[in-house]
């Protein structure tokens, strides 16, 4: 049974209640919840309420409501996972803060790169972008030739503190940019990996830093207008 639900803060109580209901319920992706008006039974609130929780969880694409089917599953919902919910503008805020940081040390990164890789790095990278690109165009997991490529940028820097840095960046770097996990925004990424290529090998600083800022203002539209935030520290496989 779904338990019913403190009257305060009643929207945030039905949005917890549902989670609880879906974990202890061992429901999958695809399950279907009870529908509308047995949970505004089993919650003992108005089907408006209802309704208005059922959209948050939809914009984050916790749930599906598909008119005339009802209300399916759509990621896990598990215990424990209220508070990010719940809490997703003061979430949203870290990852645009994070981001920030992230477009200057990825700058510096470029700086360094340009100035201390060596040829031999050239050609992996080159190597590496290549592999990336047909990842991409076939829409499979690319996350290994992602990394590789970035990581042979941050270690030509010859700044073990900065790429240790980066380094530790790289769940929430890999979440935006993987066919797996966003689809349309990494299809939209596709040139800029053969762009910071090219900036390095012709060391084009300028060319890099605009690659960048293109980049980074992107995600952080994304994380604007969709609440498209990595959970769980950006760990999705």
């Amino acid at each position: 049974m779904v338990r019913p639900v403190n009257r305060i803060k009643l929207t945030e109580n039905i949005i917890e209640a549902i989670i609880d209901y879906a974990s202890s319920s061992n429901l999958k992706i695809g399950d279907r919840l009870p529908s509308e008006r047995e949970l505004a039974n089993e919650l003992r609130v108005s089907r408006p309420l209802l309704r208005e929780a059922l959209r948050k969880m939809e914009s984050l694409n916790l749930i599906e409501v598909l008119a005339g089917k009802g209300i399916f599953v759509k990621a896990p919902l598990k215990n424990g996972m209220s508070y990010i919910v719940l809490h997703i503008d003061q979430e949203k805020e870290r990852v645009l803060e994070m981001l920030d940081i992230r477009k200057l040390l990825e700058k510096y990164a470029m700086e360094e790169a340009i100035k201390n890789i060596s040829e031999d790095e050239v050609v992996e990278l080159e190597r590496w972008v290549n592999l990336l690109e047909e990842k991409l165009r076939r829409g499979d997991d690319s996350r290994e030739e992602n990394w590789t490529f970035h990581s042979i940028i941050y270690r030509s820097t010859r700044n073990k503190f900065l790429f240790d840095i980066l380094d530790a960046l790289k769940e929430y770097h890999l979440y935006w940019e993987d066919p797996l996990t966003c689809p349309s925004f990494a299809d939209k990424t596709y040139s800029f990996h053969r762009e910071l290529f090219k900036s390095i090998k012709e060391k084009d600083i300028k060319r890099a830093y605009s690659v960048i800022d293109k980049l980074i203002g992107m995600i952080k539209d994304e994380v604007e207008r969709n609440n498209n935030i990595p959970r769980n520290g950006g760990r999705n496989y």
